[in-house]
């Protein structure tokens, strides 16, 4: 039974980073459309919506992965639990739109350190699981 709960704490963590790099695509499209065209803010509301369902699918993974295991990964729900918070600021657009773009590229990047990270949380849960 224990390593049926390892397995699932696994499946979640590479399901959140999976879910992390449809968000680090979706920032990059946006980054770029937001930088280099002129996206009308609807347009830009609506991505950064998706984004935000994105982030939030990656938390929940995160959490319950957390739940599922001994490890101590508060840190990476920490991250994601920001990278919600900050796309959800951005949503209100009052930010000038250099901000905004620099903003965008910052999530892209703290999205993509965050799957990165994720890989060492699997690998211990792996090694948990064989040992």
């Amino acid at each position: 039974m224990p390593n049926q709960i390892k397995k699932s704490a696994q499946e979640l963590l590479e399901n959140a980073q999976v879910i992390l790099e449809s968000l680090e695509g979706t920032l990059f499209r946006l980054y770029v459309s937001y930088d280099q065209c002129d996206l009308s803010d609807d347009k830009t509301r609506a991505m950064m919506s998706v984004c935000i369902m994105l982030a939030n699918g990656a938390l929940e993974d995160i959490e319950s992965a957390s739940a599922k295991t001994k490890l101590n990964i508060s840190m990476f729900i920490r991250q994601s639990h920001g990278i919600v918070i900050m796309l959800d600021e951005l949503l209100d657009l009052n930010l000038s739109k250099g901000y905004i773009a620099a903003a965008i590229h910052g999530l892209f990047l703290a999205a993509e350190q965050l799957k990165e990270s994720l890989e060492t949380a699997v690998d211990a849960v792996m090694t948990r699981v064989a040992a």
